[in-house]
């Protein structure tokens, strides 16, 4: 539906899965087996840029990110366009 492209951020993508990970090491969850596990966030282009910014932005709730073929340089107006070429 049009009215929900607002959701559509990376940052509710972020803080989608900062809801996911809280819930799944919670008590509620399998009787918290995975309280104390580590989270690690992968991804490639896109995911890797998010995998980046999680770790970024939430070191609190990932430990490791590895960004793979991540673009994390590539903004408007800090690269030239014609530089992967």
């Amino acid at each position: 539906m049009p009215e929900n492209v607002r959701f559509l951020t990376v940052d509710q993508a972020l803080m989608d899965y900062v809801k996911l990970i809280k819930y799944i090491k919670s008590d509620d969850y399998m009787q918290g087996k995975y309280k104390d596990s580590p989270v690690i966030a992968t991804g490639g282009s896109y995911g890797g840029m998010l995998a980046a910014w999680f770790r970024m932005k939430y070191p609190h709730i990932v430990q490791v990110a590895y960004a793979s073929s991540a673009p994390i340089l590539y903004f408007p107006g800090s690269v030239s366009p014609y530089a992967f070429n």
